[in-house]
């Protein structure tokens, strides 16, 4: 009965959060500026138009939506590099959404870039957000803490309750290895590279020996940071650029 009652209690605290993330994406101030923006964009002000989402941004409404239409803003406005930065950005929240990707990859072609390249696991992982990942790995706890009471309770029943059990342990293990993929994302962050005619460099010095030309729009992983200059790596190639020339994703 303990375990049902946690159960209960998860779904109630899961449904309220969704209504309150629900109801501050829907308020009078985010539907007004969201509306404006749209209308800025359709009119071609654009200015206008990435200024209203950049605020929503500001503001807290970092939405998919909010940044894919930012996105889009940018990349009309000519700004390749932070039109591919707020793609990723939502990309990130939203893995699986195809306008999302769609418009990534036509970004990166208009730039003369690749996309970084994931090992088949790590690609799949991340499949689903880190607020996803969180919110299966939530079910799964309570769920195996409801079965294994049940198992307590009754273990009479621990025949059909023991593959029960271990079956949502591998589930619950899944969601704590999606949640580990998000914290390696995290860890070494995604960087744009926002201007044109950049160089990775052999060391973090004016004079360093040029390795690659790097185009703006890149999306570069950040390994270290040594005063004011950032080791990245692109593709195969690792070297060092300005802070000053690049933005992290998230």
């Amino acid at each position: 009965m303990k375990g049902l009652n946690a159960q209960i209690a998860l779904v109630l605290l899961l449904f309220l959060a969704l209504c309150a993330s629900g109801m501050a994406a829907g308020t009078p101030d985010y539907t007004r500026t969201f509306v404006e923006a749209s209308k800025a964009y359709d009119e071609n002000r654009l200015p206008a138009a990435i200024a209203d989402w950049e605020s929503l941004v500001k503001e807290g409404q970092v939405l998919p939506a909010v940044l894919f239409n930012l996105g889009n803003a940018y990349y009309r406005n000519g700004d390749l590099g932070e039109a591919i930065r707020a793609y990723r950005h939502a990309q990130t929240l939203a893995p699986r959404d195809p306008d999302i990707r769609a418009n990534l990859g036509f970004a990166a072609q208009t730039a003369g870039i690749t996309l970084p390249a994931r090992n088949p696991l790590m690609a799949k992982l991340l499949e689903l957000s880190q607020s996803e990942w969180a919110q299966f790995a939530s079910i799964c706890y309570w769920v195996l803490f409801g079965v294994l009471a049940a198992w307590i309770a009754f273990p009479r029943f621990g025949f059909a309750l023991r593959p029960l059990a271990g079956g949502i342990t591998l589930l619950l293990l899944l969601a704590l290895a999606g949640l580990w993929a998000q914290h390696r994302l995290r860890a070494t962050p995604e960087c744009v590279v926002m201007s044109e005619g950049q160089k990775v460099l052999s060391s973090p010095l004016e004079s360093a020996t040029p390795i690659l030309a790097i185009p703006e729009g890149a999306i570069v992983r950040q390994v270290d940071q040594h005063g004011a200059w950032v080791e990245v790596q692109y593709e195969s190639t690792s070297g060092w650029l300005p802070a000053t020339v690049i933005l992290p994703v998230l």
